[in-house]
């Protein structure tokens, strides 16, 4: 007997009648879902730890540059220091840039280089800003909507490298 009815429970604890069976069927019905939900969690952290080594990649390809002018114009040492920093990640795209500088008398305010000795600021010299690009392709695993196709991740460094 139970206490909250009156009907008498079989040995071993298992309803008799119309009840037997009702959690096989509530677990088949939320099976599914619960490995959508799993499965999910899985592609979203794979798909976070690769934009995480993407603008990872970036940064060092920039740390590269930014250790003198020369290295700034160095597009094939900054790709090697970028690929190096992920070597896990096959596919990476690395795209460099120094055509933006700014002058120490209006920070932040972005212009365009002048090539050595023109001078675009007004007051003290111009400082080069090398910008690096990478980019990886991530494919989930499970194809679900949004995510029907593969996705492009993106990463962005910009590092002031010298002055001139």
């Amino acid at each position: 007997m139970s206490l909250f009815n009156r009907r008498r429970v079989p040995p071993y604890g298992r309803p008799a009648g119309p009840e037997a069976g009702g959690s096989l069927i509530e677990v088949a019905l939320l099976f599914p879902l619960l490995m959508l939900i799993f499965f999910g969690m899985i592609d979203l952290g794979r798909w976070v730890f690769l934009a995480i080594e993407v603008t990872s990649a970036a940064h060092a390809g920039a740390q590269y540059g930014s250790l003198s002018l020369t290295n700034a114009h160095d597009t094939a040492g900054i790709q090697t220091a970028a690929q190096n920093d992920v070597p896990d990640i096959s596919g990476l795209t690395v795209s460099s840039s120094t055509t933006h500088c700014w002058c120490p008398s209006a920070p932040g305010a972005l212009v365009s280089c002048g090539t050595y000795p023109t001078n675009p600021c007004t007051s003290g010299s111009q400082i080069v800003l090398l910008q690096v690009t990478t980019q990886a392709t991530y494919t989930p695993c499970i194809l679900y909507h949004p995510f029907t196709s593969a996705i492009t991740i993106t990463g962005y460094a910009a590092i002031p490298t010298g002055q001139y």
